[in-house]
């Protein structure tokens, strides 16, 4: 096959090409080589013999020497000089050139071979025939070369996804390990026979369940044998029903070597082989203990809530019974003064009054609804004070030591606390003391400075980082089990006899340091005695030590001047007895059952003072009376009474009121209102009158009277 011009590669894997200025040479030697089967290329010139090496390679040249312009030896140098080229062998062909100068110089050209024309057709296709079967032998060499490079190169490219997908696999694998061994859980397989013995359980065994899985596969019988015996039979029986259901979810407490209690949940299936037999079980055993004690903590607050809730109820509806017990025996007692006996059964109900007005106290400070006075309180001095009452408490069997901080100690902060509350408590703490030593004990008080850096949480309370104050109570007595000490702030629970407690000391510590924002923390040990420690906020001004002013007891008698005090109550003996108290200290006295007959009243005369109910059913409640009051009439000054005060004296600022006073009147109403005093019932005549004078005394009004009523 031959092409004058434009070769076609793909007719034969061989081309050779042929360059000659001569047709009939080129037609002599296409004839003595056509049945080579390769693919012969004419040139008639050198120039043209090179365009045809930039298309393809070829397999032999076969150049003539003599030919105008381009000579055959320019034609090989040039050859020789492209890279695609230059190995391509040249055998020249000449009729004319036959001395040994132009046969050097054809072979320094790089010609491996040089005939002389005419040549004989057998040899040169001898010649030719030799060379493209080395050619084709060399191609068929590159082929297998690449062919093995191709394979070399895909098992290169497999062993490399392979070692990939192994090192994925083997990460994987970590981390599965990892969170496993992170995880409270133990993964085992079993056989079904009877006992359900263990085969494997994983390495998390000795984490989850105190001690290494050797002991379970070792011993059969030490699973079973540490279950609670409550959950013994239950267990086993349903263990035992999975060759009936196949699979199966179980919780139980088991027994560690350690003595505890932990709570597992196991959960397992059964395994079949190829025949569908059953062949063992594979389960998952999870450690759910603080689950379970989160969850029985939760149902331990929402019951405290619901007491409280209930006794915080229960404890303002009485506190008004009270209020009209307390406030008609006061002025009861007066009118008896000439008949002692009936004076003195008064005088007897009024005390028991007091002393169920006391426990009312105590209820709404464990429902955290008691109306809490703080003020900067010196608990050393507070400690100091009460030292004789607490001494005739505890009788004689029973040493009391106050200790005193070190000497070179710093000063003792001062407290930001109720004063009576903080004295209740301590009274409380030193009573437990005295009913834990009943053959007699050292009682330990103590106060120190104590600051938390970062915060702190126990018994139900939690509070941040900062300064708290220390009040420390240790006996010598009796101690409390681990089970006491878990329920020992639950209210109405006592150890001690029936009639001799009730339950509510330590559930209106918990109720009133809790309010307080501050801390609790026990020690106790069976035999060897209890420390309450009470961490109680610092204040943040320490201007005031030892009892506050009480603007002097002389004021709390003062009478009314005049004054017109407007008495909003919807009860309407409670309400009875507060307006016949009012009266009695000199006011003159206007009565409402609810807000909006005050708000009548308010409009068609002059009131100085409006003294409310707190919380009044339907309508506006005393606060939004309070609030509508002032906004009406900015003379008016205000006095609360509650029950409870769901522990604020006075309205939040409304949701999205601006703080500039100018800007904003409700701002200004809310700091009125924030100033106002709250009188807690039942509430005694000497407290009511120092109140009133208060009110009307040390209230700024928004606007002078004078001004207002025009």
């Amino acid at each position: 096959m031959t092409t004058d011009s434009h070769p076609q590669p793909d007719k034969a894997d061989v081309a050779i090409l042929v360059v000659d200025d001569d047709p009939r040479n080129l037609f002599a030697v296409r004839e003595t080589l056509e049945d080579l089967g390769a693919q012969l290329v004419l040139a008639r010139s050198g120039e043209e013999a090179l365009k045809h090496l930039l298309r393809q390679d070829f397999a032999l040249i076969l150049l003539d020497v003599h030919m105008p312009g381009m000579d055959g030896y320019e034609t090989a140098e040039l050859i020789r000089l492209r890279e695609k080229s230059r190995h391509i062998p040249i055998i020249f062909l000449t009729a004319i050139n036959k001395d040994e100068t132009h046969i050097f110089r054809g072979y320094a050209s790089g010609a491996v071979d040089y005939m002389f024309k005419p040549v004989d057709p057998q040899i040169l296709k001898s010649k030719v025939a030799v060379f493209v079967d080395l050619y084709r032998k060399t191609e068929e060499v590159k082929r297998e070369v690449e062919a093995k490079q191709r394979l070399l190169d895909e098992n290169e490219r497999v062993r490399r996804e392979m070692r990939q997908a192994e090192q994925a696999l083997r990460r994987s694998e970590e981390r599965q390990a990892l969170i496993l061994g992170q995880l409270p859980i133990v993964l085992y397989t079993a056989d079904l026979s009877p006992g359900i013995p263990f085969r494997y359980l994983s390495d998390t065994t000795e984490t989850v369940l105190g001690c290494a899985a050797a002991r379970f596969i070792e011993d059969p019988q030490f699973w079973e044998s540490r279950l609670h015996p409550d959950d013994r039979s239950r267990v086993l029986r349903q263990l035992a029903s999975i060759h009936d259901t196949g699979l199966t979810t179980v919780e139980y407490r088991w027994r560690g070597p350690d003595g505890g209690e932990r709570h597992l949940l196991d959960q397992a299936v059964v395994v079949r082989d190829e025949n569908g037999e059953a062949a063992e079980l594979f389960g998952t055993i999870m450690d759910v203990t603080e689950t379970r004690q989160a969850q029985q903590q939760l149902a331990h607050a929402q019951k405290m809530e619901m007491v409280g809730q209930l006794t915080g109820g229960i404890a303002h509806d009485f506190n008004n019974m009270l209020m009209v017990v307390i406030g008609s025996l006061e002025r009861l007692v007066p009118g008896l003064a000439d008949d002692p006996k009936a004076a003195k059964r008064a005088e007897m109900a009024l005390q028991a009054a007091l002393r169920c007005s006391d426990m009312t106290r105590r209820l709404l400070t464990f429902a955290r609804r008691q109306q809490l006075h703080p003020e900067p309180v010196d608990l050393g001095v507070l400690v100091a004070g009460m030292g004789e009452l607490m001494e005739r408490t505890l009788g004689g069997g029973v040493a009391i030591a106050i200790e005193a901080p070190p000497a070179d100690a710093e000063p003792l902060w001062i407290a930001s606390v109720d004063r009576s509350q903080a004295e209740s408590a301590l009274l409380n703490l030193v009573i437990n003391a005295r009913d834990a030593m009943p053959g007699g004990g050292t009682l330990r008080i103590s106060t120190a400075n104590t600051r938390f850096g970062e915060p702190q949480a126990g018994h139900g309370m939690s509070v941040p980082a900062g300064d708290y104050v220390l009040l420390s109570v240790s006996d010598s007595g009796c101690g409390m089990p681990p089970d006491v000490l878990e329920r020992a702030f639950e209210p109405f629970f006592t150890t001690k006899e029936t009639g001799k407690g009730t339950g509510l000391g330590l559930a209106m510590i918990h109720g009133f340091v809790k309010q307080s924002g501050g801390l609790i923390g026990i020690d106790s040990t069976p035999g060897a005695g209890t420390t309450f420690r009470l961490y109680l906020p610092r204040a943040a001004l320490e201007t005031g030590h030892g009892p506050a002013a009480d603007e002097d007891r002389a004021d709390e008698a003062l009478a009314g001047r005049g004054e017109t005090v407007l008495v909003v109550d919807d009860d309407a003996d409670v309400r009875s007895v507060a307006t016949q108290a009012v009266a009695a200290l000199g006011y003159r006295v206007l009565e409402a059952d609810g807000a909006e007959a005050a708000l009548t009243l308010l409009d068609r005369q002059p009131v100085d003072l409006l003294f409310t109910d707190i919380v009044m059913p339907g309508g506006l409640n005393g606060r939004e009376l309070a609030r509508e009051g002032l906004r009406r009439h900015p003379s008016l000054r205000v006095l609360f009474a509650s029950g409870y005060a769901n522990g604020t004296t006075a309205p939040e600022p409304e949701a999205g009121a601006s703080t500039d006073a100018a800007a904003d009147p409700g701002a200004v109403l809310g700091a009125v209102l924030s100033r106002a005093e709250t009188l807690s019932k039942p509430y005694r005549g000497g407290d009511l009158a120092r109140a009133l004078r208060h009110a009307l005394d040390l209230q700024s009004p928004l606007a002078p009277a004078e001004v207002v009523r025009g």
